[in-house]
């Protein structure tokens, strides 16, 4: 298998986007078998891994050097971290060669770029088909709360990231731990009329992170999209691909004809009715301000099939008050992790510079509110006036200027991008070169 990883690396994007694409129409265990053999990490990647193993979350922690640390090392490292980069991937696969070099370099220009050091909690979660929805979402839920809870790291240096079903994953979990009242998670403890707590949520309110990146987000299992239709031949994602990825990792679960629009039951026991708990996220309105952090970061393909379902989901998000940046490429799915696909590497440039940009000035502006805070506080302390006594009101005004600044550093015009580039597919058939970069607010 070593020379066909070793081929792998070498193929053009072209081929790479043809094995994919024959991989992801597998039933997902053959899927996996292939996958994680041939793009299983390389022996230089191995440093930067520290599996874990957790009765609360499993996975690995990425940083230089983690294999060699000790539990102690390992828990000094992610509290002197500037950055915890909480990390939801694709489809349950491990850590490939293709996703390795990918988490190193977001550790490696964060440092080179800003001098942030950052840890990657990469999570696993329980496989499909043996395990279905929403068991994934129970796992990334109790892995974010080990987070917050268990590791007591500060909501304010932390980054969810996700792409593709991981990016569904991440929306879902902020979902549910903003409101646990709103579900009901059954455990094989409880007994058939619910026993075994107190009635309660048995998860608890988290915060907020300071921001999150979704790569390709699966925001829906909808397939009528414009851009499926104009995608499907560029894309590895096909009909068949999301035909049996809701076979392989969804199935009906009782629906409750009382519950609210917008709640969910997460129920782990298997179900033979006819209505599918599938992506309910994706029918949101509105409430978008309540779960999301106040910076969300999106890359999405001009070339891949879930691109309008995606952008959709994000003007909707924007519409309520998000603060939402999409940065689309022409691409196909997931080109920000699998960079095996991308032709032209000055798009990954450019992309990683967005990237920690947005970590950057995510942190910063959580860091800028805390100092402003603290200061309040001690003169409070003191007996002092908390006005800024050189300034006076300006010091609000100066708050203004500095959310501005965030929208400013990364505008349409200094990435050379079109606007056109990023609004919903059309009958039209666009040309790739009017493309070739897009940024926008949305």
């Amino acid at each position: 298998m070593q020379g066909i990883r070793t081929a792998l690396r070498k193929l053009p994007p072209s081929t790479v986007i043809k094995v994919l694409r024959k991989a992801f129409a597998m039933p997902a265990p053959a899927a996996r078998l292939i996958l994680n053999d041939i793009t299983k990490p390389r022996s230089s990647h191995k440093p930067w891994i520290r599996k874990v193993t957790h009765p609360e979350w499993s996975g690995c922690w990425i940083g230089e050097a983690v294999s060699m640390l000790d539990d102690e090392q390992l828990a000094d490292r992610v509290e002197q971290a500037d950055v915890v980069i909480f990390n939801v991937h694709v489809y349950d696969l491990i850590l490939t060669t293709m996703y390795m070099d990918t988490y190193i370099g977001w550790i490696q220009h964060l440092i080179k770029t800003y001098n942030i050091k950052a840890m990657i909690m990469s999570v696993d979660y329980r496989l499909a088909p043996e395990y279905r929805y929403p068991s994934p979402v129970e796992d990334v839920v109790h892995a974010y709360e080990h987070l917050m809870l268990g590791l007591n790291v500060d909501p304010h240096k932390v980054i969810t990231t996700g792409d593709s079903a991981g990016a569904a994953l991440i929306l879902e979990m902020l979902f549910i731990t903003h409101d646990p009242s709103m579900f009901e998670i059954v455990t094989d403890d409880m007994d058939e009329e619910g026993g075994g707590g107190d009635g309660g949520p048995m998860i608890s309110e988290l915060p907020r992170p300071a921001g999150t990146v979704l790569v390709s987000p699966l925001v829906t299992d909808e397939t009528t999209s414009q851009s499926w239709h104009d995608n499907i031949k560029y894309d590895y994602i096909s009909q068949y691909t999301a035909k049996v990825i809701k076979r392989d990792y969804f199935e009906p679960v009782k629906q409750d004809p009382d519950a609210s629009p917008g709640s969910s039951q997460m129920n782990g026991s298997h179900s033979s009715q006819d209505s599918n708990q599938v992506l309910g996220i994706a029918k949101l309105q509105t409430g978008f301000q309540a779960f999301l952090p106040t910076h969300v970061l999106m890359y999405v393909g001009n070339l891949e099939v879930l691109r309008d379902d995606a952008v959709a989901f994000a003007q909707k998000a924007k519409d309520d008050g998000v603060r939402w940046t999409t940065v689309a490429e022409d691409c196909v799915h997931d080109w920000f992790c699998v960079r095996e696909v991308v032709k032209d590497k000055a798009v990954l440039e450019r992309a990683d510079k967005i990237f920690v940009d947005f970590v950057y000035r995510a942190l910063g502006e959580h860091r800028h509110h805390q100092s402003m805070l603290d200061l309040t506080l001690r003169r409070a302390s003191e007996g002092l006036h908390t006005v800024n006594e050189e300034h006076g009101e300006d010091e609000e005004d100066d708050d203004d200027d500095d959310d501005d600044e965030f929208h400013e550093v990364m505008t349409v015009e200094d990435m050379g991008a079109t606007l056109e580039g990023i609004r919903l597919s059309t009958s039209d058939k666009q040309s790739k070169s009017s493309t070739a970069s897009s940024l926008l607010y949305v």
